[in-house]
């Protein structure tokens, strides 16, 4: 029955690396689309203050030209941050499901671990 527990319990501790993995990698996801967002919502509030006939450009890989609709790119721009801020919200579900799995994967192993030692 030994090798049987011990096969469990190497299972048990895989699945809490994966988890870990998934969590960091969940974390890492929610910071870059928290920078965006705050990049984002920066622009904006600099398109509020520039005046209507003043020249914008927009950057799109290593190229910027130049924006004629001023309301077109703002509407962009905010629909952008809605659907990342959706997104963050999605994460942070994601990372507190993964994490209360990890809580229960390692009481299982806390609990596998006990047994054996008795």
């Amino acid at each position: 029955m030994e090798p049987n527990l011990s096969a469990y319990i190497q299972n048990q501790i895989k699945q809490a690396e994966q988890l870990e993995l998934q969590i960091e990698e969940t974390v890492t996801q929610r910071y870059q689309l928290d920078a965006k967002v705050k990049e984002i919502e920066k622009t904006l509030q600099e398109l509020e203050k520039v005046d209507d006939s003043s020249p914008i450009y927009k950057s799109v890989g290593g190229i910027l030209y130049r924006v004629s609709d001023k309301k077109k790119l703002i509407d962009e721009l905010q629909e952008q941050r809605e659907l990342s801020s959706i997104r963050i919200k999605t994460l942070e579900k994601q990372q507190k499901a993964l994490e209360q799995k990890y809580k229960e994967v390692e009481e299982a192993l806390k609990k596998s671990y006990a047994g054996t030692r008795n």
